[in-house]
C-alpha cells in the first residue's frame, strides 16, 4: 500500500471518528459546499455554533493524524481560502 493510500485511509478514519454534529457541519461545508449561514439555517443553530463545530472538527482531524494535517485556522485564514481548503480536502478524501 502506498503512502498516499495510507494517508487517505487515515483521513477517512479521522472524519468518521468525529462526533455527529461536527461531522455533519464538516460534511455540509466541505462536501456539499454550503456556506456557514446555510448550514446554520439547515441545522437550526447559530452562525457562531457552525464556526465552533467546524473548527473543532478540523482540530480533531489534525489531532487524529498526529498534527500532520496542517489544518488551517479558520479565523486567520479567511472564509474563502478556508472554504477552498475544505473543498480540496473533501475531494482528496473522495467525498466531493
Amino acid at each position: 500500500m502506498s503512502h498516499d493510500q495510507v494517508s487517505l485511509k487515515a483521513m477517512r478514519r479521522a472524519v468518521a471518528a468525529l462526533p455527529e454534529r461536527e461531522r455533519s457541519v464538516f460534511w455540509l461545508c466541505a462536501v456539499d459546499g454550503l456556506d456557514y449561514r446555510a448550514i446554520a439555517e439547515r441545522l437550526g443553530i447559530s452562525l457562531a455554533e457552525v464556526e465552533r463545530l467546524l473548527a473543532a472538527a478540523l482540530l480533531a482531524i489534525d489531532r487524529h493524524l498526529g498534527g500532520a494535517a496542517c489544518v488551517p485556522d479558520p479565523v486567520s485564514s479567511g472564509a474563502k481560502p478556508f472554504a477552498s481548503r475544505l473543498h480540496r480536502l473533501a475531494r482528496w478524501l473522495g467525498f466531493g
